[in-house]
């Protein structure tokens, strides 16, 4: 009995201290420490979901992309998720490992709570990253390891990334509903898809709220359309008034001051595309 005991001890420390995640399935166990310094081992539920989207990517037309990078859960763990490009069978080659990366790339912060319900599409991930400013705070967000300085064509490449690999399923779909939003330029969004040359949301505006009401945030180096899907919103660009009912659309050059605000006693629904040059 005493033998059998000790062989149980060899395997989970073997499972403990395994870098690879075998064939991206197994589950990972946690040391933890109970009162009385008992060690008890607890399954880790943020790696199961991050293994659901990595299986998921393999089938993804996007997996032919090479690229590598970090994922890490507060209190769960780091990850690295590494895109090969080779086309295995009927999928591509995705692989899951322990730690960060060991060459510099992007890495991926997540609140756990926020990592689920990115799972339970409560929220999709580019909305989870999206603010004004660059100090804003996010429950999910996107940090470079020391040694890593990307371009401005990265970043746009990463957008792209960052929703095909945390949207599940083909063709993929993107709830957007209340409760399904954050807060940024003064009003409730949902981000439908971001790559280079465009990019698409969408803005649920209660009564009373203004949107890019601060002067910093007013002009932006690429053109867009709000297209006014309920409601009607007031607003002023390029220092004249204006207002856009439900049906209509406005186009707002590059490089021109605009602010909005909904002074109804009605929800006001916009769909904003960001696009060309800049966006």
């Amino acid at each position: 009995m005493k033998t059998f005991k000790n062989t149980i001890v060899i395997v989970i420390h073997c499972l403990l201290t395994s870098n690879i995640i075998a064939g991206v399935t197994s589950r990972d166990f946690n040391k933890k420490k109970l009162s009385n310094q008992i060690e008890y081992v607890s399954y880790n539920e943020a790696e199961e979901i991050i293994v659901s989207y990595v299986n998921d990517y393999k089938s993804d037309r996007f997996a032919s992309e090479v690229r590598t990078v970090g994922i890490e859960v507060p209190d769960y763990g780091t990850w690295s998720v590494i895109v090969t490009g080779k086309k295995l069978s009927n999928e591509w080659e995705v692989v899951l490992k322990k730690g960060l990366p060991t060459n510099p790339t992007y890495v991926y912060k997540i609140e756990f709570e926020t990592l689920k319900a990115i799972y339970n599409r409560e929220i999709n991930a580019l909305t989870a990253q999206g603010k004004a400013f660059s100090g804003d705070y996010t429950p999910m967000s996107v940090w470079e390891m020391e040694g890593f300085t990307p371009s401005p064509d990265d970043d746009s490449k990463l957008n792209a990334f960052s929703f095909h690999f945390w949207t599940k399923g083909f063709p993929e779909i993107i709830p957007f509903r209340e409760g399904t939003t954050r807060k940024a330029h003064g009003s409730n969004f949902t981000v439908f898809y971001y790559e280079k040359g465009l990019r698409t949301a969408w803005y649920r505006i209660l009564p009373g709220e203004k949107v890019r009401d601060d002067a910093r945030e007013q002009a932006a180096p690429f053109p867009m359309l709000g297209v006014t899907i309920k409601g009607t919103i007031e607003g002023k660009v390029d220092g004249k008034r204006i207002t856009v009912a439900e049906g209509n659309t406005v186009f707002i050059p590059a490089n021109v001051a605009h602010k909005w605000w909904n002074d109804k006693d009605e929800v006001v629904e916009v769909v904003l595309i960001m696009f060309g040059k800049g966006a």
